[in-house]
């Protein structure tokens, strides 16, 4: 009986290798004990759930039954730096599904008018319905806003950049190629059933 309620009890826990992963690659050691593992994903899991709910009651507000990315921007608004961070998200994911279309049709993934700038070609700026600037967007040139805001969204990006390569400087082949595989973890990709599961959202 107690077997059976040990194995009730852990079976909750579906993120216990990629936390395990995330924990090893800022900085804590190789193989965390499972007790740590456990709160870090009884912790991070009561978060999620958290801002899910928040974001399902702010949609309902704006009268739509399905949640938006602006409904979890709104809810961290006050947070420039994870605001920043969410839309440079978004807006390179937006790019990366529009490649993949244009690869899979054959079609060509530069844009004529902006071939002098490939890496922008395509990137889509996000906008926020409550930002009082986006009321004024046909007559407002934001060019500048947009470079100082990539930057501020990269910054945190590039210090964890300048960290791991401390970190990895001193690595051994094998070592390099365990701690890269560490650094792909992810709650989400490839595992969307799992995490809808996990969050409650099924």
């Amino acid at each position: 009986m107690d077997r059976s309620r040990e194995r009730d009890r852990l079976a909750k826990y579906k993120y216990i290798t990629e936390i395990q992963q995330m924990m090893y690659v800022f900085g804590e050691v190789q193989d965390p004990l499972p007790e740590t593992t456990m709160l870090i994903e009884d912790i991070v899991r009561s978060q999620v759930i958290e801002i899910i709910v928040m974001a399902a009651a702010q949609a309902q507000r704006r009268g739509s039954r399905f949640m938006a990315a602006e409904d979890f921007i709104f809810l961290i608004r006050h947070d420039r730096t994870k605001v920043l961070r969410l839309k440079e998200y978004l807006s390179w994911k937006d790019v990366r599904k529009k490649v993949k279309e244009r690869d899979e049709t054959g079609d060509d993934i530069i844009d004529d008018a902006n071939a002098d700038k490939p890496d922008r070609a395509n990137k889509v700026k996000i906008k926020l319905s409550w930002e009082l600037a986006n009321s004024f967007s046909d007559n407002i040139v934001d060019d500048d806003d947009d470079e100082e805001e990539m930057l501020d969204a990269q910054s945190d990006s590039l210090k964890r950049l300048r960290d791991a390569d401390e970190v990895t400087r001193r690595m051994t082949r094998d070592e390099y190629v365990h701690y890269s595989e560490c650094r792909q973890a992810s709650f989400t990709f490839r595992k969307n059933k799992r995490f809808r599961d996990w969050a409650n959202m099924s």
